[in-house]
């Protein structure tokens, strides 16, 4: 294996461990709460549950960035792999808004043409989980942090129950956000235990 090769190998365990503080998957985790409480108790400003999350990312980025640094250094990755993080941030961010028209689209194509059915009624609860697991899902691609996909896997299901049950939309993202924010809490803490801040 040349120095190259070597060099790559071990950028690529880094970065595969350097979303692993668990910052991000409080963040998220919270940020469902919130949605799912947000449609829980007062739906008819549930379309806009998803825009305080959206504000504080950013917040949220910078907070993360100092917490980790602080305990862990600066690593400034290779410009290959920042194109490419760009490159997958973009695709996801495209994704988003394409899935948001597209369940819009679906909302009224349904509602025109199957409107004698029970489609809607059964859809309709799990559709928010739904999208939000392939979001979960692209982003575990995204940042090479593969327990997302265990949080994708979350969501579909609560979406799923939630279908079936007839329960409020809220409900399964409110579940499954608590799933990772406790996951996020129990990895913030290791983090901060495994490395203490250097006060030099």
């Amino acid at each position: 294996m040349s120095d190259r090769d070597t060099l790559r190998s071990l950028e690529n365990t880094a970065y595969q461990r350097a979303y692993s503080d668990g910052v991000l998957d409080l963040f998220v985790g919270l940020s469902l709460v919130w949605i799912g409480s947000v449609w829980i108790l007062l739906p008819e400003y549930g379309g806009l549950a998803g825009i305080l999350p959206a504000v504080f990312t950013p917040t949220a980025i910078a907070l993360r960035k100092s917490f980790v640094e602080n305990r862990t250094g600066y690593v400034r990755w290779s410009e290959p792999r920042r194109n490419r993080e760009q490159r997958r941030l973009g695709a996801v961010i495209a994704a988003g808004v394409l899935l948001f028209f597209a369940g819009v689209i679906a909302y009224f194509v349904f509602d025109r043409t199957l409107a004698d059915e029970d489609v809607l009624d059964f859809l309709g609860p799990g559709i928010l989980a739904w999208l939000l697991a392939l979001l979960t899902f692209l982003l575990a691609f995204v940042l090479d942090a593969w327990r997302f996909l265990v949080y994708a896997a979350v969501l579909g299901v609560a979406g799923l129950v939630a279908a079936m049950t007839s329960a409020n939309p809220g409900m399964p993202l409110l579940a499954g956000g608590a799933a990772i924010a406790i996951t996020g809490v129990v990895m913030v803490t290791r983090f901060v235990r495994l490395n203490p801040r250097d006060e030099s």
